[in-house]
């Protein structure tokens, strides 16, 4: 595995999501900050696909070198215009996009030198009258020489 960088690894990750999900979503972006108060204040327009780094950890492989092991979290969010029920199943809602991320993602290397993204979770984060939120959460392993 080449050594590569989280950041290359999320641009691959937005790339492929953006390549699949194509017009079923508004927005796919890499986002840190407050995800519930960004969404709520209409900051990104929905459906939205926000990409948010969870954690990473390292395990020593050789001397130099340890395998990086990275979790993110994708979001897709819906405005539930016609309830919790059509939020998720209808055309365009929350089980639609889901599955279209799981085509980008899930056992994909990403055109990238690291393991094929794995599914770790999907489930509800938020549902309310104006946003209804799933998190699906992936891990990926690179290889980092030092």
């Amino acid at each position: 595995m080449a050594d590569l960088s989280w950041s290359v690894v999320e641009e691959a990750i937005l790339g492929a999501l953006e390549a699949e999900l194509g017009s079923l979503v508004q927005t796919v972006a890499s986002h840190q900050g407050n995800w519930l108060e960004d969404l709520q204040s209409q900051a990104r327009r929905l459906p939205a696909v926000l990409v948010r780094w969870r954690q990473s950890r390292g395990e020593q492989v050789a001397l130099r070198s340890s395998d990086l092991i990275l979790d993110f979290v994708v979001l897709v969010a819906v405005r539930p215009l016609r309830g919790e029920t059509e939020a998720r199943v209808e055309e365009g809602g929350l089980y639609q996009i889901l599955e279209g991320v799981r085509r980008a993602l899930w056992l994909q290397d990403l055109g990238l030198e690291i393991t094929p993204c794995s599914l770790e979770k999907e489930e509800p984060w938020l549902t309310t009258r104006e946003l209804a939120v799933y998190g699906a959460e992936y891990r990926t392993i690179l290889l980092k020489n030092f």
